[in-house]
């Protein structure tokens, strides 16, 4: 199995590969400059509505993300889902005017995207998902393992059980000194192992003494646009020296129609 495999623009074969377990991931480089990427992390990282996950404290977003719309429990919070949706297209606004006098490298995707498969917003009955959330990764700071799916997230949903496939899309924008790598393993775990895995005191991780070692470790770089198979197990290594930045959505593999997008 090769870890990376590196493309000029996501095409239909790459994506094959990384859905069939070919590769663990497609990375195009410089899919903006890395000048470009670093003034927009610092731009977001001074945002005004930078703020913490509703439910996983330890991090920090310009937007919001659906996974936020549920209590610790998972069930959903109508509340904070009736916020999301209200919010989206403002939220999604922001984050173009921060990366402003810069096109949005979140647009440069989705565009790239829409011309190869067709793409559109993901929807809750008749309303747009936000897509496109800005992450900051303090110092100190980790992903633990843990992978994605709508149809667990968002069982009442129809969309989940339509997609034939679930990525994940990540823009770099700054990178640590040290750590902050990308992990990815070649497991699939089912709701079952998820469940005895999980990590005291998380909501969503899994305890890295259960799992073995990731079988791919990838340095990211700004500028470097990455895509996952977001139902493989996959988390970020802690920052030790310094801050990671970037911008992210999720990416519904609908075979024969159009992709969606949401965060």
């Amino acid at each position: 199995m090769n870890a990376v495999l590196d493309v000029a623009e996501i095409r239909q074969e790459h994506v094959d590969r990384l859905v069939a377990g070919d590769v663990s991931a497609v990375r195009v480089r410089g899919f903006v400059s890395a000048g470009t990427a670093v003034e927009i992390g610092d731009s977001l990282a001074t945002h005004w509505s930078l703020s913490r996950y509703r439910n996983t404290p330890e991090l920090v977003r310009v937007g919001e993300s659906h996974w936020e719309t549920h209590d610790d429990d998972g069930s959903t919070n109508e509340a904070a889902l009736e916020e999301y949706l209200r919010r989206a297209d403002m939220l999604m606004n922001e984050i173009r005017a921060a990366c402003a006098p810069h096109q949005s490298p979140l647009d440069q995707l989705w565009l790239m995207l829409d011309k190869e498969f067709g793409l559109e917003r993901a929807r809750i009955v008749d309303r747009e998902m936000f897509a496109g959330i800005g992450r900051v990764f303090p110092e100190g700071t980790e992903l633990l393992p843990h992978n994605d799916r709508l149809a667990r997230d968002a069982p009442g949903l129809p969309l989940g059980l339509e997609l034939d496939a679930q990525l994940a899309a990540n823009i770099y924008l700054r990178a640590p000194e040290v750590g902050g790598e990308l992990q990815i393993w070649n497991l699939r775990p089912t709701e079952e192992q998820l469940a005895s895995w999980q990590a005291d005191g998380s909501g969503y991780g899994t305890d890295r003494s259960l799992v073995p070692a990731p079988d791919v470790v990838l340095a990211v770089a700004p500028g470097d646009l990455v895509v996952i198979d977001a139902t493989a197990l996959h988390g970020v290594a802690k920052q030790i020296k310094g801050t990671r930045i970037g911008l992210s959505c999720f990416l519904g593999v609908r075979n024969g129609r159009p992709w969606v997008c949401w965060s």
